[in-house]
């Protein structure tokens, strides 16, 4: 790319940071790092994408950051989300047989009485 460690791109490792954070657009860390991002930034407002690579390696850590990253996109639509895993060319497609129904829904506008 051209560009010194630590400007446009850098890392953060578990006892260095080699970031400057308003000039870097690219930052590489692993799964721990970014559940400590969640804890001084709970919404991650300052990221724009995130990638969470190897994700067929279940660890407890990515299984939380699953949950925390499901969490802010649903508040968060800009928030772009890219998950990968040298797995996914051999996970199963499931081909299931059969008709397709008309589904219809119905809300109501009175639900006092039904949720007291």
């Amino acid at each position: 790319m051209g560009v010194k460690v630590g400007h446009k791109v850098g890392y953060s490792v578990r006892f260095e940071d080699c970031t400057l954070s308003e000039k870097t657009v690219v930052k590489y860390m692993i799964d721990g790092m970014l559940l400590r991002e969640f804890l001084g930034e709970p919404d991650l407002r300052s990221y724009n994408v995130l990638m969470v690579d190897e994700a067929h390696e279940r660890t407890l850590s990515t299984d939380i950051l699953f949950g925390l990253v499901k969490d802010i996109t649903c508040h968060q639509s800009d928030l772009k989300l890219l998950i990968s895993s040298t797995y996914f060319d051999w996970a199963p497609i499931f081909r299931i047989p059969g008709r397709r129904f008309p589904v219809v829904s119905y809300f109501t506008t009175k639900m006092g009485k039904q949720i007291t």
